[in-house]
């Protein structure tokens, strides 16, 4: 198993160990919790497929030639896992955790399935990444397709960009209260986004070293 393939599993065994424990009414708080982000989602997809799909579908996936699924490691906030655990069907999560327990020797994203992301939800990070192409070819002589694809990453930006309550955040702390830990916690582990935090008056900042 892969560092990457290994963190992966750890992070979606912790996620399955912790949500084993809590009473049903906590993961209804979850999934309730999620409901404004998963309608994000579902309007993205279909915004995604309108103008997106048919070229990239055509231009990458056909040929084989995706760099969107070009990478084993994609960058997965801990919220995306959380949120993947809560929404997916139980052989949806087998399938996750058998595509992590072998080795990927396709050197291409191990989530890459026959039909695309074997994910229900895939990380948002994925979801986000549109190559220059596929954009050029989108928005030639569509400038309200490009206004409304500007539209959606500020609004991605509600749910992770922690420089108020969001979200990915708030999902992150629930866990660590609960005392998960994963290294895609990266909204209580990036330096970067915890300054972001400070500044913002989300987070208290670091006593000086002595």
């Amino acid at each position: 198993m892969s560092e990457f393939n290994r963190d992966q599993w750890a992070g979606f065994n912790a996620i399955r160990k912790a949500m084993e424990g809590l009473p049903p009414s906590e993961l209804e708080g979850l999934a309730e919790k999620s409901g404004q982000y998963l309608d994000f989602r579902r309007s993205l997809d279909r915004y995604q497929s309108e103008h997106f799909g048919p070229f990239c579908h055509s231009a990458c996936f056909e040929t084989g030639l995706s760099a969107c699924c070009g990478f084993e490691s994609i960058f997965t906030f801990f919220a995306d896992m959380v949120i993947e655990s809560l929404f997916a069907s139980s052989e949806e999560m087998r399938g996750i955790f058998r595509a992590l327990e072998k080795p990927n020797l396709s050197r291409r994203c191990v989530y890459l399935g026959e039909n695309g992301c074997i994910w229900r939800f895939r990380p948002i990070s994925c979801a986000m990444f549109i190559c220059e192409d596929a954009t050029r070819a989108s928005f030639k002589n569509r400038p309200e397709a490009k206004a409304t694809w500007e539209e959606y990453r500020r609004r991605e930006k509600e749910f992770t960009y922690p420089d108020k309550p969001v979200l990915f955040d708030d999902i992150e702390k629930y866990f660590k209260n609960l005392g998960v830990d994963s290294v895609h916690m990266y909204l209580h582990r990036s330096p970067g986004l915890m300054r972001l935090k400070q500044l913002s008056g989300l987070a208290r900042k670091a006593p000086p070293r002595t």
